[in-house]
């Protein structure tokens, strides 16, 4: 499936009803674009406060008397700010369509397996392939030799329990994926970096714009731009502030994105091992995970298929 198919389904409304894929990858990108939303509209809210104090130190100053300032200072805030929202709403698009590629990837090593335990079923010449962005180093290098080995044995008519290499005997628990986790992790951050970017020059741009609107405007008074000035500082001391904490809440979700796939990943990397093993009997059972359901029932229908086929056919031999 091409990512122009994934990203027309992750809007289609029927697929997001009855498809728990699409939900995760579209659930996930809204996710993944909510934090600029959040940031944005903390952003505005100290913009208006801070112009809000502007216009009260210019009345209360008595620099702000002449008629219907108000209408001209509010008209000119507000233009700005339209002029900036096509280039926000179209931050957000991207951000949600790079959202749901990222999830596209969390998935992959999964659907990965699934689609071979599919095609293996109906073509038992098929080979097992993971790509690059399919590297969840544990889970790619076991299925790698297990299916490989599952291939061997289907060769020969028949499967016997069989040692794991001793490297993959002392994992009892998730193990942290370096590379995996600093690949997508990457490209969540440089998504926050390019929304950093922008919102730190949309926001100082405009309070600066209605600075120096103000110095064309009223006295040239040493009172006003000292007061004017402090305030921009001030202003882009918050505005850094937010966009750290903006940071810092993409690291928090590449965290929590990274869990919804190394759990399941240690869950299907211990069914194979004990599969090889000779506990023909095992099959993934992920409880939570509903997003993974379609590869597990495929790569269950195959370790079935594998049991009935090979291991009783070596019963039948021995028997024999």
């Amino acid at each position: 499936m091409n990512f122009t198919s994934i990203l027309k389904s992750a809007f289609n409304y029927r697929l997001l009803k009855t498809d728990e894929e699409v939900r995760f990858r579209l659930f996930n990108g809204l996710k993944i674009a909510s934090i600029p939303v959040l940031t944005c509209c903390v952003l505005i809210i100290f913009l208006w406060v801070f112009l809000s104090m502007d216009l009260v130190f210019f009345k209360s100053n008595g620099y702000a008397n002449f008629e219907q300032f108000n209408e001209v200072f509010y008209d000119f805030i507000i233009s700005k700010l339209l002029e900036f929202s096509v280039i926000f709403i179209g931050l957000f698009t991207m951000t949600l369509i790079f959202g749901i590629y990222i999830s596209e990837l969390l998935l992959r090593p999964f659907r990965v397996i699934g689609d071979y335990c599919e095609k293996f079923l109906e073509d038992r010449t098929t080979s097992y392939d993971p790509d690059f962005f399919s590297d969840l180093k544990l889970l790619t290098r076991f299925s790698e030799w297990f299916f490989n080995t599952i291939y061997i044995a289907d060769q020969n008519g028949m499967l016997k329990p069989i040692e794991v290499p001793q490297k993959f005997t002392r994992i009892h628990k998730p193990v942290f994926e370096k590379g995996f986790f600093l690949q997508f992790s990457f490209l969540i951050l440089a998504t926050s970096i390019v929304s950093v970017i922008f919102f730190y020059e949309v926001i100082g741009g405009v309070h600066e714009q209605v600075v120096q609107m103000a110095f064309d405007i009223l006295p040239n008074k040493y009172e006003i731009q000292y007061f004017l000035l402090y305030q921009t500082s001030v202003l882009g001391s918050i505005i850094v502030g937010t966009l750290i904490v903006q940071v810092f809440a993409y690291i928090l979700l590449s965290v929590n994105l990274y869990k919804k796939v190394s759990t399941p990943a240690f869950g299907i990397f211990a069914t194979m091992r004990s599969f090889i093993k000779g506990r023909y009997d095992s099959r993934v059972h992920l409880i939570g995970y509903s997003y993974l359901r379609p590869q597990c029932r495929k790569l269950n229908k195959y370790l079935s298929e594998m049991q009935k086929s090979l291991h009783k056919a070596d019963k039948n031999s021995i028997q024999d």
